[in-house]
């Protein structure tokens, strides 16, 4: 009898609580212990990050982690996308998505959005040594 009152007491212990299933629920990313993963309010802030295509890599520093960095924070990428690749967009597709971009940068970021944003990649560039001249 004694010997079931002790297994009764140690499967009581055993259980978890509710409070330690959280784990298993959220993601990886920051979200504070115990939030709930799947609300809206909880969930991180993640930036949608726009392409703006380039016929070549001329002057945008491609590849400079600084430049790349500038960039995302003002909400786009520069991608190079030469002309006449199998499977590539045409002309006419890549100025249609340029100028959606270009116009959600105008609105978001302010009418001189590309003067800031040229501005801080040739600092990019001195600062990295790309720059010549």
């Amino acid at each position: 009898m004694i010997f079931t009152i002790f297994l009764m007491g140690t499967v009581a212990y055993a259980q978890k609580s509710k409070k330690d299933d959280w784990k298993k629920h959220t993601p990886t990313e920051n979200i504070k212990p115990g939030y709930e993963a799947n609300r809206a309010k909880n969930r991180p802030k993640r930036k949608v990050i726009e392409y703006i295509y380039v016929k070549d890599s001329k002057g945008i520093l491609f590849g400079n982690p600084c430049a790349v960095e500038v960039t995302r924070k003002m909400g786009f990428e520069y991608v190079p996308q030469p002309l006449g690749v199998p499977g590539g967009m045409t002309i006419s597709e890549i100025e249609n998505h340029n100028m959606l971009v270009k116009l959600k940068l105008f609105f978001t970021k302010g009418p001189f959005w590309k003067l800031v944003a040229k501005k801080r990649i040739k600092e990019c560039a001195e600062n990295s040594g790309d720059f010549v001249g």
